[in-house]
């Protein structure tokens, strides 16, 4: 497979942020995060917010920390440290 994805189109490429805040919260046992962060290429002062399962994000989520942002249709589906 040569990175095609859905329907013949590609996957969006991860886009770099700073993560602002990673809130865990319980909903029917089963873990989540409610995220803020700011992508690089955003207003400055801007933010943004995702909610997503434990899993679609890197283990000890930390303030000020760099990112990678996946999203699809501009839904997160992934967020990862930046290296």
């Amino acid at each position: 497979m040569s990175g095609k994805w859905v329907r013949g189109g590609e996957r969006p490429k991860p886009r770099r942020g700073v993560l602002i805040e990673a809130r865990p919260y319980e909903l029917h046992g089963t873990k989540y995060y409610a995220v803020r962060y700011r992508l690089d290429d955003d207003p400055a002062g801007g933010s943004r917010e995702a909610r997503m399962s434990f899993d679609m994000i890197y283990d000890d989520p930390l303030p000020g920390e760099a990112i990678l942002v996946e999203s699809v249709l501009n839904v997160v589906d992934r967020v990862r440290r930046a290296r």
